[in-house]
């Protein structure tokens, strides 16, 4: 399988189940590992957004108002599977697309110039 596949993500926590913290050392200890979990996950996204900057071939297409929405209703479905909020997870994919599309132009603009 694929390492880019949504099910080959198996997270391997060190910090404590929040079920087990028992003190906020061990919420802040699990808190500062997803933290790192998410860098790196967004610098994985980060890099699909650097290819499709290469591989658009028109500015006008870097932004998909149709993928915006396929991408919300896909994170809809697994954070409603997974148990996440959606008043937590709809403004921060939002926010996230927003900054990747600006990314994405700059990008574009940058390697056609």
């Amino acid at each position: 399988m694929d390492d880019a596949s949504p099910t080959a993500f198996k997270a391997r926590f060190e910090a404590p189940d929040p079920l087990a913290c028992e003190t906020m050392k061990d919420v802040r200890a699990g808190v500062d590992e997803i933290d790192r979990m998410l860098v790196a996950l967004i610098t994985r996204r980060q890099g699909y957004m650097d290819a499709a900057a290469r591989i658009k071939p028109n500015r006008n297409i870097v932004r998909d108002e149709a993928r915006i929405q396929q991408v919300l209703d896909n994170v809809k479905a697994e954070a409603e599977k997974h148990g996440l909020s959606w008043s937590i997870a709809e403004p921060v994919w939002r926010e996230m697309m927003e900054r990747c599309i600006a990314y994405e132009f700059d990008v574009w603009d940058r390697t056609r110039t």
